[in-house]
């Protein structure tokens, strides 16, 4: 079972209790998170979770709370905590790559510089941004992102070795 949003971690009670229903059963779980939550609220549930896919968006935290609205600092802290848990083994970083945002040099190198400071950590995942907006337009929503093209096959490449010569294998 893959809980993802949104937030899960915003329902922590539910997910914690879903959690324990498919641990009871032997069901295999996956947290698809931001980890932006308290450092109590995302030990509460660790330890239900079997795999984590943990999002890395931006290094700066005035550059996350620019785009995001929130701090990065708890999401960085409780990436830690899972790893000295000896947790690295249960948790895929996935990195959005989106155009003059996140695939900046100063953002990618920021990253790189983070995670090659944690120990434990195997595997991260890049995501290309892929453009939506025509489907806002369909439900006459507004699309707030400016951004409405993906990243190069060339810039991909570019990040991929940067994470690969720190010892992480990349999946595009």
């Amino acid at each position: 079972v893959t809980f993802s949003g949104g937030e899960p971690l915003l329902q922590h009670q539910f997910l914690k209790e879903a959690l324990k229903e498919c641990q009871r059963r032997d069901i295999h779980t996956v947290l698809d998170t931001s980890g932006y939550a308290t450092k109590d609220v995302f030990s509460s549930v660790a330890d239900y979770v079997d795999l984590f896919l943990y999002d890395l968006k931006l290094a700066d935290d005035e550059e996350h709370l620019k785009y995001t609205g929130v701090s990065n600092r708890s999401i960085k802290d409780n990436l830690q905590m899972l790893l000295d848990m000896g947790r690295g083994n249960d948790v895929i970083l996935r990195f959005p790559v989106i155009t003059g945002i996140t695939d900046t040099e100063e953002n990618v190198n920021g990253l790189v510089e983070f995670v090659s400071s944690l120990k434990g950590l195997n595997e991260i995942d890049l995501l290309p941004f892929h453009d939506v907006s025509e489907k806002f337009k369909r439900l006459d929503a507004e699309y707030k992102m400016t951004v409405q093209k993906a990243p190069t096959k060339q810039k991909l490449k570019a990040i991929k070795e940067k994470f690969e010569a720190i010892g992480l294998y990349v999946k595009i």
